[in-house]
C-alpha cells in the first residue's frame, strides 16, 4: 500500500511539474507559442491594421509605427474603441482607447493624417474575426495588400481571419510585434490560444 501511495504521490508531483511549474518558465512558454506564431519580416502593403485590445496593444502600435517609418506601409488602421482609457489632465477630460492609441502613435512620430479608425462591435468570442470583417468593409479603393500587426501568440489566428474576410485578390501578411519570448502576451494563457485557433479554424 505504501508503495502504491508513493507512486501516486510521484505521479501528482510529475503532473504538477509538467502542467504547472515548467510552463511558467519563459523559454518553455516561448516554445509552446511557436506553433501559434507566424511572421513576415518583410511584410509591406498600402496599409497596416493593428489588432486591438489587450495589455500588449502598445507593443503592436510600436510595431505598426516601425512599419510606417521603414516605408513598408503608408497608412495605419486601428479599431475605434470608445471605452474610457483614463483621464488626460492636459485635455481636462477622459480619453477613449482609440484617442490614446492615436496619441501614442503620434508620440512615435506617425502623422495623424495617416492614422485611420475602423468601427466594429467586437464580441468576446470572435473579436478577431469581427475586426477583420470590419476592416474588409472599410477597405479603401486601390488596396492590394494588407499587413496585420499583432502579438506573437495571436499571429496565426489573426492571419486566418483576414485571409477569410478580405475580398478575393487582396493579399494579407502578418507582422508580429515581437518574437514570442519577448511578447507581453507571454504571460497570458497559451492553452487558450490553441483552443481559439481551433474554434476560429472551424467557425471563421
Amino acid at each position: 500500500m505504501q508503495r502504491r501511495q508513493k507512486r501516486y504521490l510521484l505521479a501528482i508531483i510529475a503532473a504538477w511539474l509538467i502542467l504547472v511549474a515548467l510552463p511558467t518558465a519563459k523559454p518553455i512558454r516561448s516554445a509552446l507559442t511557436w506553433p501559434l506564431y507566424q511572421h513576415h519580416p518583410d511584410a509591406s502593403g498600402e496599409l497596416a491594421y493593428v489588432m486591438a485590445d489587450g495589455y500588449a496593444y502598445l507593443e503592436r502600435l510600436r510595431a505598426a509605427a516601425d512599419l510606417y517609418h521603414m516605408h513598408q506601409v503608408k497608412q495605419i488602421y486601428i479599431l475605434n474603441e470608445q471605452e474610457t482609457a483614463g483621464y488626460n489632465f492636459q485635455l481636462r477630460r477622459s480619453q477613449t482607447k482609440a484617442e490614446v492609441a492615436v496619441a501614442y502613435l503620434g508620440f512615435l512620430g506617425v502623422p495623424s493624417d495617416v492614422i485611420n479608425t475602423v468601427n466594429a462591435s467586437t464580441s468576446a468570442l470572435f473579436g478577431s474575426l469581427t475586426e477583420s470583417q470590419a476592416m474588409a468593409a472599410a477597405l479603401p479603393d486601390g488596396v492590394g495588400r494588407v499587413v496585420v500587426v499583432t502579438s506573437a501568440p495571436h499571429t496565426r489566428r489573426s492571419l486566418l481571419c483576414f485571409r477569410r474576410s478580405l475580398p478575393t485578390g487582396i493579399q494579407s501578411q502578418v507582422y508580429s510585434a515581437s518574437e514570442p519570448i519577448k511578447s507581453a502576451e507571454l504571460s497570458g494563457s497559451i492553452w487558450l490560444e490553441y483552443v481559439k485557433l481551433i474554434v476560429y479554424f472551424v467557425a471563421a
